[in-house]
C-alpha cells in the first residue's frame, strides 16, 4: 500500500485543497475516515471529477468527532476506526489537527500512528502557526511516524514564509486559490517533483 495521510496544524488550513491536488496529481483515490458537518469534503473532491470513497463515520455536527458522535448518541468504535484503509493508493485526510479526539482514549494521531503510513503536514501562516507546526512535528517524531514534509498553503508574500522554509522540510506551496485546477497545481506547487522523492526516501528507510 502506498497511501499518504494529509493532516494539518489546525482546522481550516487547507487540508482538503492539498488532498485534492495530491489526488489529482498522483491519480489515487481520496478518503476521509471521519467527517463531521456538511457538505462532506469528498463532495468538494468529487466536484473536480476525482475518485472518492465513503467515510467510516459521517456525523452531522461540525465539531470534533468525539463531540459530534456524542451529540448523536453514538460512540465511535476504535476497532472500526483502526481497521486497515479500504484500498491501496489513497490520499487520506484527517479532521482538524493531530490531537482531535476520536474517543476518550484516542486521538487522530493514534489512528495515523497505528497505520504507519507516510504523513504530510499542511501549514497556513496564521498567528500561532509556528508554535502549532513545531508541536505537530515533535508529536510525530516522538511516535516514530514517517514524516514526508510540510506543504505551505497560501504563504506567498507572508513574512513568516522564510522561517518555515528554513526550519521545516517544505515540499511545496499551494496558492490560496480554491477554484484552480488541482492537477495544474500539482505541478505548479512543486509537489510533482518532491512528493515522489519523499515517498522513495520513506520506502528506503523502511528497508
Amino acid at each position: 500500500m502506498h497511501s499518504v495521510i494529509v493532516t494539518g496544524i489546525h482546522t481550516d488550513v487547507g487540508k482538503t485543497r492539498v488532498a485534492a491536488v495530491l489526488t489529482a496529481g498522483l491519480g489515487w483515490q481520496y478518503w476521509k475516515p471521519v467527517q463531521t458537518g456538511s457538505p462532506a469534503d469528498r463532495a468538494y473532491i468529487a466536484g473536480f471529477g476525482l475518485p472518492t470513497l465513503p467515510e467510516r463515520y459521517h456525523l452531522a455536527l461540525p465539531a470534533a468527532p468525539l463531540v459530534a458522535a456524542e451529540a448523536e448518541g453514538i460512540t465511535l468504535s476504535w476497532d472500526v476506526l483502526k481497521a486497515p484503509p479500504p484500498s491501496p493508493n489513497l490520499i487520506i485526510e484527517g479532521a482538524g489537527g493531530l490531537f482531535v479526539p476520536l474517543t476518550y482514549e484516542h486521538f487522530l494521531i493514534d489512528l495515523f500512528a497505528w497505520w504507519k503510513l507516510p504523513l504530510l503536514l499542511v501549514v497556513r501562516p496564521y498567528l500561532g502557526a509556528m508554535n502549532h507546526t513545531w508541536l505537530s512535528v515533535e508529536a510525530m517524531e516522538r511516535r516514530g511516524m514517517p514524516f514526508l514534509g510540510v506543504v505551505l498553503n497560501g504563504t506567498a508574500g507572508d513574512p513568516s514564509e522564510a522561517y518555515f522554509r528554513r526550519m521545516f522540510p517544505v515540499l511545496g506551496e499551494v496558492p490560496w486559490e480554491p477554484e484552480m485546477d488541482p492537477k495544474e497545481l500539482f505541478h505548479r506547487s512543486g509537489l510533482a517533483e518532491t512528493v515522489p522523492l519523499a515517498l522513495e526516501r520513506i520506502e528506503s528507510e523502511r528497508r
